[in-house]
C-alpha cells in the first residue's frame, strides 16, 4: 500500500482496528514518510500506541491519530487525556451531527490545544456518515464554521467517507468504480464549503476516503502486467483525473485501510487487489494472501450422519459470525497439517454450522480427508477484525523460512483489548 500510494502521489493512514497491535502498526506506518497518521476504532487502541508516538515525534514526525467512530460524547475526556501527551494537532475526530459539536469544548479545556475534526461522509454505505446534498450537512457545516463557541476550540480539518458497499464486488474494476465515485463526491462537498467560506479557498482539507476493496485496487495501477485482474486504462484515467482536481482545489487525498494488513475470506471475494505473493504477474488473491489464521482442535468426529461431520472447539467467539458472499459457511480449514488436499491451500473441510464455542465441520466431498481427534487445524475466518477480537495475541511464524520452519514460532504479538 504505501508504495502504491506514494506512486500515485496520495497520502496513506492505515486503521489499526483489525490487528491492534504495535508491530503491524509500525509496518503500516513506515520509515519514509515523515507523517504518521492513523485511524483508531477505540481509545484503547490510541493508549497503546502512545510510546511508539512519542519515539516518531523525538524523530521529528508529525502525529495525528484519527478517532474513526462518529465521536461519542463519554469518549471525548478520556481522548483529550491522550491528546495532552502529545503534541498539538495529534488528534482528530468524526462528526455527522451538530449535536456532537457542543461536547468537543472539552478536549482544548484539557489540552489547550483545538481538537481536529473530520465531517463523516455517507457515500452509499448507509452506516455513518451525513449526506452532503442533506440539511443535516448544511447544518452541521453551519455550526462547526460560524458558531465561534464550538470553532475557537476546533479545527476543520477535512471531510472523511468509508465504501463498506465495496465489499459487495467481484473485481478490481468494481472496485475502483467505486473509489472514484467517492472521491468525487468529497471533491464537490469541499468545493461547496469553500465557495460558502472565503477563508477556507486557499486551506488544504484532506479528502480521507477508502476501504480495503476500493483502497487496495489502486496497487493495479503501479503494475504493468496484462491481466485481466488489473485495472484497465478507463479507471486508470478516471483515477488520474480525480487525484488532478483534488489538488486543483489545494486539497490533499488520503486513502484509508485496515484488513488490507491480513486479509481474510471476505476480501478474496473481492478480488480487489493483485496477489501479494506475485503482484507483477496480475494474479488474484488467493489463501496464500492471508495472514490470519485461528487455530483450532478437533475434538470429535460423527461419521454416522448423513454425511461425516467433525467438531472444534472453536465457534462464534472464535472465529466471528459474518457471511462471506462467495460460499455458505463460517470458515474453511487450510490444508496445514493435512497431507491430501483437493483445492489449492484448502483441506476441503469448512465450518458449516456455529454456536458459542463449537464449530460443525462439513466436507465439499463425500470422501474429504479424514480427521482425528486432538488434531490441530488452521482456519481462514470470513472477517479477520472480527475473528480477532477475544484473542489478546498473536502467535508470528514466518512464510519465508524453509519449509521445514514454516511452523517456527518467531513472535508473540499482544493486542490491545477493551474499548
Amino acid at each position: 500500500m504505501l508504495e502504491a500510494c506514494a506512486a500515485l502521489d496520495v497520502a496513506f493512514r492505515p486503521h489499526i482496528k483489525t490487528h491492534k497491535t504495535l508491530e503491524v502498526t509500525r509496518l503500516q506506518v513506515g520509515e519514509s514518510s515523515q507523517d504518521v497518521k492513523v485511524v483508531v476504532s477505540t481509545v484503547a487502541e490510541a493508549e497503546m500506541l502512545l510510546d511508539y508516538l512519542f519515539e516518531c515525534q523525538r524523530n521529528g514526525r508529525s502525529v495525528n491519530v484519527l478517532y474513526g467512530v462518529p465521536i461519542p460524547p463519554s469518549a471525548v475526556r478520556r481522548l483529550s487525556q491522550v491528546g495532552k501527551q502529545l503534541s498539538p494537532g495529534s488528534v482528530s475526530v468524526l462528526v455527522d451531527h451538530y449535536d456532537q459539536l457542543k461536547h468537543l469544548g472539552v478536549f482544548k479545556e484539557a489540552t489547550g490545544y483545538p481538537l481536529h475534526v473530520f465531517i463523516k461522509i455517507d457515500t452509499g454505505y448507509g452506516r455513518a456518515g451525513v449526506v452532503t446534498e442533506s440539511s443535516q450537512f448544511r447544518q452541521l457545516l453551519s455550526h462547526l464554521l460560524n458558531d465561534s463557541s464550538i470553532s475557537n476550540c476546533t479545527k476543520f480539518s477535512g471531510l472523511y467517507s468509508h465504501s463498506g458497499h465495496s465489499y459487495a464486488g467481484s473485481t478490481a474494476s468494481q472496485a475502483m468504480d467505486i473509489l472514484v465515485k467517492e472521491i468525487e463526491s468529497l471533491a464537490r462537498a469541499s468545493t461547496y464549503i469553500k465557495s460558502l467560506h472565503d477563508n477556507l479557498v486557499s486551506q488544504s482539507l484532506t479528502l480521507s476516503v477508502g476501504a480495503t476493496p476500493t483502497a487496495t485496487s489502486v496497487q493495479n495501477l503501479v503494475h504493468t502486467a496484462d491481466s485481466d485482474h488489473t485495472i484497465g486504462s478507463s479507471e486508470d484515467y478516471a483515477l488520474g483525473r480525480c487525484i488532478r482536481n483534488v489538488k486543483a482545489n489545494h486539497d490533499v487525498l488520503e486513502l484509508h485501510a485496515g484488513v488490507y494488513a491480513f486479509l481474510d475470506l471476505q476480501q478474496l471475494a473481492t478480488q480487489a487487489s493483485p496477489s501479494a505473493a506475485n503482484p507483477s504477474a496480475g494474479l488474484g488473491l488467493s489463501t496464500t494472501d492471508i495472514a490470519f489464521t485461528v487455530l483450532a482442535e478437533v475434538v470429535s468426529f460423527y461419521e454416522e450422519r448423513k454425511t461425516s461431520e467433525a467438531l472444534i472447539a472453536a465457534g462464534t467467539l472464535a472465529l466471528g459470525r459474518e457471511p462471506c458472499k462467495s460460499y455458505q459457511g463460517w470458515g474453511i480449514v487450510s490444508s496445514w497439517g493435512i497431507e491430501s488436499t483437493r483445492l489449492n491451500g484448502h483441506s476441503g473441510w469448512q465450518i458449516g454450522r456455529i454456536s458459542q464455542e463449537h464449530g460443525v465441520l462439513v466436507g465439499f466431498h463425500s470422501d474429504t480427508e479424514r480427521l482425528s481427534v486432538g488434531q490441530k487445524l488452521r482456519i481462514f475466518p470470513n472477517h479477520a477484525c472480527v475473528a480477532g477480537a477475544l484473542f489478546g495475541w498473536y502467535i508470528v511464524v514466518d512464510s519465508d523460512l524453509p519449509q521445514s520452519r514454516n511452523d517456527e514460532i518467531v513472535d508473540i504479538w499482544v493486542r490491545s483489548r477493551g474499548w
